[in-house]
């Protein structure tokens, strides 16, 4: 495992989310506490349906409702906390630094 700010695409995340944006897949809403948030629009989720269903993706799309049923409803602050409470020893460990 390696630390990364918000995972291994950390130099494309924002450019990622623009076209996202910008393709109608996704829009800015508001969040918690005067936070932004992502949700998915309407075709973006029909997009989402279709891979669903495609032999694949659906793996793909398994997995990753197992880790949003686990961990969606957490802020990424909350989930940073999760991980640091069970891996204390990686607290401190510098970004892009492989965890053993």
């Amino acid at each position: 495992m390696t630390k990364f700010r918000y995972g291994p695409w950390d130099d494309q995340y924002y450019p990622v989310i623009g076209a996202l944006v910008g393709r109608g897949l996704i829009r800015y809403a508001p969040g918690k506490r005067g936070s932004v948030a992502l949700a998915l629009t309407k075709q973006g989720a029909e997009l989402v349906k279709r891979l669903k269903s495609d032999s694949l993706w659906s793996p793909v799309a398994g997995r990753y409702e197992a880790i949003a049923g686990r961990f969606g409803l957490l802020t990424g602050n909350r989930l940073k906390d999760a991980i640091y409470a069970a891996l204390p020893e990686k607290m401190n460990v510098g970004l892009r630094t492989e965890i053993k």
